[in-house]
C-alpha cells in the first residue's frame, strides 16, 4: 500500500516520484493488435525500487502464457525456467521491430533474418528471454509500462535492453518515455549495438 503508481491507463500522480516503491501497469499492451483481433497483447506488470524494476509480470491471455521474474531469482513461463538464446552473431540472427530500425541494422552490415514485428513490445521483450526471438529494437517513445515488467524477466532470462549507448532505462523519472532500445542475449547484444553504431555513422557522412 505505501507503493507508488504509474499505469498507461490513470492519470499520472506526482507523488510516485517521492516513492521508493512503485508499480508500473499497463492493462493492455498492444492496444491495435488486441482491437484487430490479433494474439499478440499482453498485460504489464511491474514493480520498481528505486527506479529498478524487482518484480516483472507479462501475462499473454490470447497464448495461455505467463511469464515472469523477481530479481534474482531467475525468469519463468508458466513454471518452466527461461533462457535466451545462445546465438552470439548478428548473421542470421531472429530480430523483431520496426523496419526502419531493421533497414538501419542491415546497413550496418547485419545480414539478420528479420523477424515479424510484434505488436506489444512487452511479449516482445520475453520472446527474446525465452529464445524465440534473438533480439529485439524498439523504435523511440516506448513508456516504462510497455517495458519495465519485461526487461526483469529479459534480464533474469540472460539478456540485456538498453538504450542505443549501452545505458540501462531507468524507471519512473518525471517523464516515463525512452528513446531507441535494443534487447538480445548478453553474447549478441554488444554486436547489436556495434552494427547500429556503424549504420549512425555512416548515414552521418
Amino acid at each position: 500500500p505505501e507503493a507508488g503508481w504509474l499505469s498507461e491507463e490513470t492519470t499520472d500522480d506526482p507523488s510516485r516520484l517521492d516513492r521508493r516503491l512503485v508499480w508500473i501497469v499497463d492493462p493492455i499492451d498492444g492496444t491495435r493488435a488486441f482491437m484487430a483481433g490479433s494474439a499478440d497483447w499482453s498485460v504489464a506488470i511491474g514493480l520498481l525500487l528505486d527506479g529498478e524494476p524487482i518484480l516483472g509480470l507479462v501475462h499473454a491471455p490470447a497464448h495461455a502464457a505467463r511469464y515472469e521474474a523477481v530479481r534474482g531469482g531467475g525468469a519463468t513461463r508458466d513454471g518452466a525456467a527461461l533462457s535466451v538464446s545462445a546465438r552470439e552473431g548478428l548473421a542470421g540472427a531472429r530480430i523483431a521491430g520496426p523496419v526502419p530500425l531493421l533497414e538501419r541494422l542491415e546497413r550496418g552490415g547485419a545480414a539478420i533474418a528479420r523477424a515479424p514485428k510484434v505488436p506489444s513490445l512487452a511479449l516482445r521483450l520475453v520472446r527474446i528471454a525465452e529464445g524465440a526471438l534473438d533480439g529485439g529494437l524498439v523504435s523511440t517513445d516506448a513508456r516504462d509500462w510497455d517495458i519495465a515488467a519485461a526487461d526483469l524477466i529479459l534480464r533474469e532470462a540472460g539478456g540485456e535492453l538498453t538504450r542505443l549507448d549501452g545505458a540501462r532505462p531507468r524507471y519512473n523519472a518525471r517523464d516515463p518515455v525512452h528513446g531507441e532500445l535494443a534487447a538480445a542475449s548478453r553474447g549478441l547484444h554488444p554486436r547489436l549495438l556495434e552494427a547500429m553504431t556503424r549504420a549512425r555513422a555512416a548515414r552521418s557522412r
